[in-house]
């Protein structure tokens, strides 16, 4: 059994692998076929199983070669919802296929390889049971870890009330500096612009200072001067368009900001900031 099992590992690494270099060196940009490219990704564990397997000379390389990539893809959407965590780039691609794809082969030639077809349909029906709850349980996981990332931030967690606004997103890539919202038109043909809303620590820096080194503006540069245009509260507008307002509430050092949006919407909005809970936020990851 052992053998038989270090056959199928090998064979599922070297599966993995292949398909992340098909990925990688796919034609891609102008004028490539990104749906081919897809496709190849999804098909090639097939071919290769079978290939494979047969020059391992793996027992029931038929039978494994064609159930086990459907085992690589279950695991791999079981996987990812636990992925967050691991820094995009090579080890998260390789780690995406090569992993699911080592466990896959190694469980599918395991089930072969017991004779026992009442135990083997068991244990397929218990992975396939937790392929499909792993997503939702792996939901309530992140949510439960953002919650805490938006309690131990030490922002004040507070979002305005925009009339014909909804909110509909926040950026978690700020934190722990900054809860970073972003609101859309609720009407049904979204007629309006987005508006965003940013929130830090009132120790982090004065309205004026804020408005002098706007955070974020994703390298646009400022083309007017910061002006206070009501006590406490200071102007800014970006090259792209986008309008900057910088003002204290309570404990909150506050930004709104929108392309095309006038002074005075992005101004009625500075009073409408009401708590909001850790939940509501991590809610809307």
């Amino acid at each position: 059994m052992r053998r038989i099992l270090g056959k199928a590992a090998l064979v599922g690494a070297t599966i993995g692998v292949s398909v992340n270099l098909v990925g990688d060196y796919w034609p891609q940009g102008s004028g490539a076929d990104d749906f081919a490219g897809v496709v190849a990704m999804a098909l090639s564990p097939f071919p290769l199983g079978l290939l494979l397997g047969w020059a391992t000379k793996l027992p029931y390389w038929p039978l494994v070669g064609v159930l086990a990539p459907f085992a690589m893809y279950g695991l791999a959407m079981v996987e990812l919802p636990f992925s967050w965590w691991i820094p995009e780039g090579n080890l998260f691609h390789l780690l995406t296929f090569a992993v699911p794809a080592m466990i896959g082969f190694v469980l599918t030639a395991w089930l072969c390889a017991l004779e026992n077809w009442a135990v083997g349909t068991a244990m397929a029906g218990t992975i396939v049971l937790a392929c499909l709850a792993a997503p939702p349980v792996a939901g309530a996981i992140s949510e439960s870890e953002r919650t805490r990332d938006f309690k131990n931030s030490g922002v004040p967690l507070i979002a305005p009330v925009i009339p014909n606004y909804r909110l509909a997103s926040v950026d978690e890539w700020s934190l722990p500096k900054m809860v970073s919202l972003t609101y859309h038109p609720t009407a049904a043909d979204k007629v309006g612009p987005a508006i965003a809303a940013y929130i830090q620590r009132a120790t982090d820096a004065t309205p004026k200072a804020a408005c002098a080194n706007p955070i974020p503006n994703y390298g646009w540069q400022p083309i007017t001067p910061c002006r206070e245009i009501s006590p406490g509260v200071w102007r800014t507008r970006l090259e792209n368009e986008s309008t900057l307002l910088f003002a204290r509430h309570g404990d909150a050092l506050v930004q709104v900001a929108g392309h095309d949006s006038t002074e005075a919407t992005l101004l009625a909005i500075l009073p409408t900031f009401r708590p909001i809970t850790a939940e509501e936020l991590a809610a809307l990851g």
